[in-house]
């Protein structure tokens, strides 16, 4: 039970991380800032990076997370169908 409890945590936790990655180009039109990155204006490049390559850095933590959570919960699962052939029920 522990490893749903974990699951609904790490996917509560994942979509406000993902709602914020995808929606930095708004923080930073509400907040302009100046200055120069990689000779683009960074209110334009910054949003764009943490918008492309940051949603896919997530989506790969994700991924990896969500696996082990899933090999967790059934593991979980095999422990309790034997606990109940033991107590035959």
């Amino acid at each position: 039970m522990r490893a749903y409890k974990k699951e609904v945590r790490f996917t509560v936790i994942m979509s406000a991380l993902f709602l914020a990655a995808g929606n930095v180009g708004l923080f930073f039109s509400i907040f302009p800032v100046e200055g120069m990155l990689f000779g683009f204006p960074i209110m334009y490049i910054v949003p764009i990076l943490s918008g492309w390559f940051g949603i896919f850095v997530l989506t790969l933590v994700a991924s990896r997370m969500g696996n082990q959570i899933d090999e967790e919960i059934e593991r979980e699962s095999i422990l309790e169908i034997e606990e109940r052939k033991r107590k035959g029920a």
